[in-house]
This record gives C-alpha cells, structure tokens and sequence, in this order.
C-alpha cells in the first residue's frame, strides 16, 4: 500500500488597497492549475489581502507551482503600477 501524503502551502499577500487585492485574486483565477500537475489551489481575496492555498503530494510540484504564481503576482504588480502613472 502507498501511503501518498498531501502537502499544504499557503501564501497571504498585502496589497495597498482591497481593490488591488481584487484585482490580483480575480487575474490569477483566470488560469487554473494544470489537470496534470497533481497541484490544487484556491484563491481568495479578503479586504487588502490574498490568500493562496496549495494542496499537493509532489513537493517538486509545489515548488513549482508557488514559484509560478509569484512571478505572475510579480507581473500583475508592475502592471498595475505601470497604469496609475
């Protein structure tokens, strides 16, 4: 018998303003999780922040999947930034 335990990882990320954490929450929805990658993960917004819930049994996997969301997370910022000026 395998014994195949899950991992969870959780990020809560500031934001200035609630609409900002919106904003961010609503962006990264758009793409989900490969149906492959063995990586669940929810997103949600409450007021300036987000909260990001990873759930896997693949550590490698994990990794990989938090480093992808923080380069989008990254993206999205300077973007933001880029449009208020």
């Amino acid at each position: 018998m395998i014994d195949i335990r899950e991992t969870n990882v959780s990020l809560t990320i500031p934001f200035s303003t609630s609409e900002t954490a919106t904003l961010v929450q609503e962006i990264l929805n758009v793409d989900k999780e490969l149906k492959g990658s063995g990586v669940s993960r929810v997103i949600t917004a409450n007021n300036e922040t987000v909260h990001i819930n990873f759930k896997g049994a693949e550590l490698k996997k994990l990794r990989v999947a938090v480093n992808s969301i923080l380069k989008n997370i990254l993206l999205i910022v300077k973007t933001i930034k880029q449009f208020e000026n």
